[in-house]
């Protein structure tokens, strides 16, 4: 509160002016109001239209025209081979770029797929194979061989003090069955195994240590097994001695070439390959009783290692998909490693064959998919199930597209990069580009919404097909390239792109026989049915031209502005209007203009009814479309509509009829100029000046719209009135036409109501008037607002006791954000007369008054001003440095439009009327 009240005590004497006001009201509205220069510059930003019929410049270039890329050139094809042309956009929407990588090198990203399919290898969850003793009883359990393959095992077991071999234990394993046998030691023995012999041998001998076994005589035998294996089952002979003092067990495997091993009890089982078989030793550690256990497992053929059996049926895995193998202990070198290619670790691959198989193996039986693989998952270390027991198979794959990098560049200037590959676009066509504006200046960040919409009018000036091979997951996209710049910043996210744009008028089309040609008649009379008939703005001196079409027994006649020197052979009618409204057809009398031909409703009138100013409805109003053409969908309006006026009533007609006639399609004098640009359609007020631009002399022509309806700077009205001027008037006098500038009348008084009447119907009338004398019915251009004239108003109304004006100002449509803020000190008193000057040439400059200086974006701010018109009138400023104090800067260099000061009922507020009462 202390703080609050300094600064109310330093506020300047002028914040006075807000009265009853608590403190600091004052100034905080006066910096809201403020705050609006610094974005009336972007919310002032003219956007030109392109003229009706324009064509893209580049469109004449061949070269540019069938460029690389270009829309055109690609289709040539279709033309020049009929059987792509349905299918080439859809096809080419598809199409993959062709890489750029240098030879040798992959891309980054081929391609990216989410693995719908999570499965596991058939037997991965088998059980182990149970071992039997001689009495049945399951004493341990081992491995499984692969499919195709075939497992024999040894095991020689020790006694409890691990130092004499009491039993050897024998088993082999094919596809679907088993045998084993187990033999007490020691004894010499031979035995069938399954489809082969074992020949069993025991040599029994003092125990030495292993410097004996080092350095024993050559003759001389190793005590412990041997045991051979016959053909029929692998054709080794295996050795597997008695421990020694450090309890290290010597393991000899011969076939021709002899290997040998010293296990150490308790290491990792080993793994080795021997000529055509994969050999497994293994010496049990101290939890299970002391043995030996050598498996010797055959190669499984390598066709089996393209072979891949899942546990389960998978519909969605189709021939040519891709298959993702998972074995994580695949040659990774750990104690409980698979010994081979690491590469086979992780495998990806396609699908060559599918199938659905029952399953008979590891001891239980299945149903799932097999599938047939371009690549081995296996290798010749593969020969157990324990290898493939970890191992995740992901398939069905769902093709992704890489979501796009979001670009953060806003969409400016005159290039548009699309999402997509579009057909139907082509140089010379209209679209129009909406979106959130990023212009507008803010203390929000880049992104940040603002809030504010744009919406333009472009023309198309070339069309690419444009991708980018070196960029993954780029695709064909089509590029515009426009005819002019874009005259907004839309942030990229919300642009929407509308194409099939067609200029549109309001009024309902109507074809229909109006009656019958009667030679025997003189100019024959028929009246339209429908009222009132549209009509549409035209380069001629009336500045519009009817949307009327009529035809007898099917050739065109034409409408002329009257019969007198026609010939009588000439197909001519003139129009005219009832009292109620509607439209008369009248033709000739045979001497000027030709009688009708006979016929029974031989004469068609095909026209167009309804206008007025409930044509100008906002943007994206006009969506039901009454009649639907093949391939239309829906319709809109992008933009507001624009031009729209209302008939001339009885007023206004006599008061522009007289124009029309003094000018006589002749604009010699100024007043020929205003009067030629009064008496068109849609201008109801008109000031015609010849003035210096600030380099040579113009004719200047400022106008309003009827009832002063909006006339956009690129309406149609303004270009009709543009070119009629040029035609008719001095081709040696350039012609500027501008629309006026509206200056809103403020007025606030307080009525005294005469005895006997009521405020609540002497206030509408007062009010009526008002609007009447001083509002567009009772002002011209360039015409000031009196204060008397307001007195006398209010007076002639019946009533009315007296007024007491409080306030009376006019706020000028330039007024910037600081004369704004200062509305309120104008109205504490009224001011005589409201100025409305007439055109005139102008050079505005701004003085740097900070001690601190000031940028450019704070003058521009101040003026409401773009700040790219700021450096336009300000070529000398070259850098973005403060401005010093006393420094001066053209804010506005040019013509001025005429001013209309009047009161609007579009702002009611501006007038306030008050009763009197004590």
């Amino acid at each position: 509160m202390r703080l609050r009240s300094q600064l109310a005590e330093d506020r300047p004497a002028a914040d006075s002016a807000t009265g009853s006001q608590s403190p600091g009201t004052g100034a905080h509205g006066t910096a809201a109001v403020t705050a609006l220069g610094a974005v009336l510059p972007a919310l002032r930003t003219r956007v030109v239209r392109p003229p009706s019929g324009a064509r893209a410049t580049a469109g004449h270039d061949p070269r540019r025209l069938f460029g690389p890329g270009s829309d055109l050139a690609a289709g040539l094809l279709p033309a020049l081979d009929p059987r792509v042309a349905s299918g080439m956009y859809a096809a080419w929407r598809r199409a993959a770029p062709a890489a750029t990588a240098p030879p040798g090198t992959l891309p980054l990203l081929r391609e990216l797929l989410a693995m719908r399919v999570t499965a596991a290898p058939f037997g991965a969850m088998a059980p182990l194979k149970p071992v039997q003793d001689d009495r049945g009883r399951v004493i341990r359990q081992t491995d499984w061989p692969l499919t195709g393959g075939e497992l024999t095992a040894v095991r020689i077991v020790y006694d409890t003090a691990g130092k004499v071999p009491v039993k050897a234990e024998f088993q082999h394993i094919e596809t679907g069955t088993s045998w084993q046998r187990s033999e007490n030691l020691p004894q010499t023995a031979e035995f069938e195994l399954g489809p082969g012999r074992v020949q069993l041998s025991t040599r029994v001998g003092q125990d030495h240590d292993l410097g004996w076994l080092r350095g024993r005589p050559t003759d001389s035998q190793e005590p412990g097994v041997t045991a051979t294996l016959l053909p029929g089952l692998p054709a080794l002979t295996l050795f597997v001695s008695r421990p020694a003092e450090d309890g290290r067990v010597h393991v000899v495997v011969e076939n021709g070439e002899t290997k040998q091993w010293m296990l150490s009890r308790g290491e990792p089982p080993r793994q080795i390959s021997y000529g055509a078989y994969e050999l497994t030793l293994r010496f049990t550690p101290g939890s299970e009783p002391p043995a030996v256990e050598i498996g010797v497992a055959t190669v499984p053929e390598p066709t089996n290692r393209y072979v891949l059996p899942l546990d389960s049926v998978q519909n969605s895995i189709t021939v040519g998909s891709w298959v993702a193998i998972e074995r994580p202990r695949k040659g990774s070198g750990e104690p409980d490693g698979i010994p081979g290619d690491k590469k086979l670790a992780f495998v990806t691959t396609r699908v060559v064959a599918v199938r659905t198989a029952a399953y008979t193996n590891y001891g239980i039986t299945g149903r799932g998919t097999q599938l047939t693989l371009a690549d081995p998952w296996l290798d010749e270390h593969d020969v157990l199930l324990s290898a493939i027991r970890d191992t995740t198979v992901h398939a069905g794959g769902e093709p992704l597209r890489p979501a796009d990098e979001p670009l953060g560049e806003d969409v400016h200037g005159n290039g548009i990069e699309l999402a997509e590959l579009y057909d139907g676009l082509r140089p010379g066509r209209r679209i129009v580009v909406s979106g959130e504006r990023a212009d507008i200046p803010g203390p929000a960040g880049p992104g940040d919404p603002t809030g504010v919409r744009g919406t333009e009018l472009a023309v198309i000036a070339a069309v690419d097909q444009r991708v980018d091979p070196d960029l993954p997951g780029d695709h064909v996209h089509t590029t515009l390239t426009l005819t002019a710049d874009l005259a907004y910043r839309y942030r990229r996210e919300t642009v929407r792109i509308q194409g099939n744009v067609v200029p549109a008028t309001h009024g309902e089309s109507r074809d229909e026989p109006i009656g019958s040609g009667d030679p025997a008649l003189a100019n024959q009379t028929f009246t339209l049915w429908q009222s009132p008939l549209t009509w549409l703005p035209a380069d001629n001196p009336l500045g519009a031209t009817p949307a009327l079409e009529v035809r007898v027994d099917g050739l065109l006649w034409h409408r002329v502005d009257s019969l007198a020197g026609r010939g009588p052979r000439e197909r001519v009618y003139v129009t005219g209007t009832t009292g109620d409204g509607r439209t008369t057809v009248t033709f000739g009398d045979g001497v000027h203009g030709a009688r009708l031909p006979g016929g029974h409703e031989n004469v068609r009138a095909r026209y167009r009814f309804g206008t007025g100013e409930a044509a100008n409805v906002p943007a994206d109003r006009i969506t039901q479309a009454l009649t639907r053409p093949l391939g239309v969908t829906a319709v809109t309006n992008p933009q507001p509509a624009t031009g729209g006026a209302d008939g001339d009533g009885p007023g206004l007609t006599r008061r522009t009829i007289p124009l029309a006639v003094s000018a006589l399609d002749r604009l010699v004098s100024l007043q020929d100029y205003e009067d030629f640009a009064r008496s068109r359609a849609g201008i109801g007020r008109a000031a015609a000046r010849e003035l210096f631009d600030g380099r040579r002399r113009v004719l200047h022509v400022t106008v309003a719209g009827v009832d002063d309806a909006p006339i956009g700077e690129d309406a149609e009205v303004l270009r009709a009135l543009r070119a009629s001027l040029a035609a008719y008037g001095d081709t040696r006098l350039p012609v500027r036409v501008d629309v006026r500038e509206l200056v809103l009348l403020v007025l606030v008084a307080r009525v005294k109501v005469a005895p006997d009447h009521s405020w609540e119907l002497v206030e509408p009338r007062l009010r009526q008037a008002l609007l009447r004398e001083l509002g567009y019915p009772g002002r011209e251009l360039g015409q000031p607002a009196a204060l008397s004239e307001v007195l006398a108003t209010a007076q002639s109304v019946p009533g009315v006791d007296y007024v007491d004006v409080d306030a009376f100002t006019g706020v000028p449509a330039s007024s910037t954000p600081r004369e704004l803020a200062d509305l309120a000190v104008r109205l504490t008193e009224p001011s005589p007369v409201v100025p409305a000057r007439p055109a005139e040439y102008a050079e505005d400059t701004y003085r740097v008054t900070a001690t601190d200086g000031e940028t450019l974006t704070d003058i521009a701010g101040r003026h409401g001003i773009p700040l790219a018109e700021l450096l336009r009138l300000n070529p000398d400023i070259t850098d973005t440095r403060r401005l010093a104090e006393g420094r001066s800067v053209s804010v506005f260099r040019g013509i001025r439009p005429a001013r209309l000061a009047m009161f609007s009922p579009d702002v009611p507020d501006t007038l306030i009327l008050t009763e009197v009462t004590s």
